[in-house]
């Protein structure tokens, strides 16, 4: 019985004993994990940080949204949107006043009043001079033109 109540002290001072590590650098917050990538903040910028604590994107964007199942995210600086990776690779720029949600491979841009269309690879597929646009199923884009007539656009990809 003696050998037990020493075994568990023993046990017990080894857990109070513990020693825990710091694997990221220091944050104002760190946001909750989501697709291995949590949002930190930092000075009242964001950037993002990996599992296993080592950052990812510095914090240098006013935000940064999720990153979805796809590892994509889009980036918010001085009021113009772009996106980035979960490896923090840029895709685009922050030079779109709007990117819209991907349709397939496709997402509707605005950039100085007027739509294009760019792919996930961040490839202009569209140049920005429609008044409007719509990707629809299938992959046909309907645009608008500034004297309001219609007309379907056929892509390369």
């Amino acid at each position: 019985m003696r050998n037990i109540t020493i075994a568990f002290f023993v046990l017990l001072n080894s857990f109070a004993f513990a020693q825990s590590t710091e694997i990221s650098g220091s944050y104002d917050k760190i946001g909750k994990f989501s697709n291995g990538v949590a949002i930190v903040h930092k000075g009242g910028l964001v950037g993002a940080i990996g599992m296993d604590g080592k950052e990812i994107i510095k914090p240098s964007y006013e935000k940064i949204s999720a990153f979805g199942k796809d590892g994509i995210a889009y980036t918010y600086k001085n009021g113009l949107v772009g996106l980035i990776d979960n490896h923090g690779n840029v895709i685009v720029d922050n030079s779109y006043d709007m990117i819209g949600r991907f349709n397939g491979d496709k997402a509707v841009v605005r950039k100085n009043g007027l739509c294009g269309v760019i792919n996930r690879n961040g490839k202009v597929i569209i140049e920005p001079k429609y008044a409007k646009l719509k990707v629809e199923k299938g992959g046909i884009v309907k645009a608008v033109k500034d004297d309001g007539s219609e007309v379907l656009l056929k892509t390369n990809e």
